[in-house]
């Protein structure tokens, strides 16, 4: 789901985007959008530790795909984001949200085209979770789905029209240089 995953979380970063620069003036959006492809750091882990000369288990078994979509890897990596961006000027509480919301949504697109996908909720439960809304077959050049694509191309379009309803033309360009300019002060 590479292109689709860029597509649903851009959509849910310009709404995101537009609730939070209303209210503080800064805009993270892109944060979530980099953030959505975390999760699938996972189907090459195993291959990069054991080249580090690390062994990474995951009950009992290397890692393999679908070992980092749950919440627990969620509030790690939401944490460390939001730490590593601390210094360049973003403040944790904006940077560890954000990030948290680029990785949930990438939960969330899975578990549309899954039933049962993941353990979502690990370590609390180990049971799969999927909502399997559309039935996920990468027939398109073999990298995605042509209905998934367009379901999330039609919400990415609701969500351009309805921010630019609401802030004008110009939000793109105060979205790019909102994320380009780092708080000179954090909380």
């Amino acid at each position: 789901m590479l292109f689709e995953h860029w597509i649903y979380s851009t959509g849910i970063a310009i709404i995101a985007g537009m609730v939070h620069y209303r209210a503080t003036g800064r805009d993270l959006s892109w944060l979530i959008i980099a953030s959505a492809y975390v999760p699938d750091a996972d189907m090459f882990a195993d291959q990069v530790l054991k080249h580090l000369g690390i062994t990474l288990l995951v009950d009992g078994s290397p890692v393999s795909h679908g070992d980092f979509h749950n919440i627990a890897v969620l509030l790690m990596y939401a944490g460390c984001a939001a730490v590593l961006l601390h210094p360049l000027g973003f403040r944790l509480a904006e940077s560890f949200l954000f990030a948290a919301a680029g990785f949930a949504a990438h939960l969330l697109e899975d578990a549309l085209v899954a039933s049962p996908a993941y353990a979502f909720l690990w370590p609390i439960s180990s049971q799969r979770f999927g909502i399997g809304v559309f039935r996920y077959t990468p027939n398109l050049c073999g990298v995605a789905d042509p209905e998934v694509l367009l379901a999330g191309l039609v919400i990415l379009e609701l969500c351009f029209i309805m921010r630019t309803a609401y802030e004008g033309r110009g939000w793109v360009g105060r979205s790019v240089s909102s994320a380009l300019r780092p708080l000179s002060s954090s909380d």
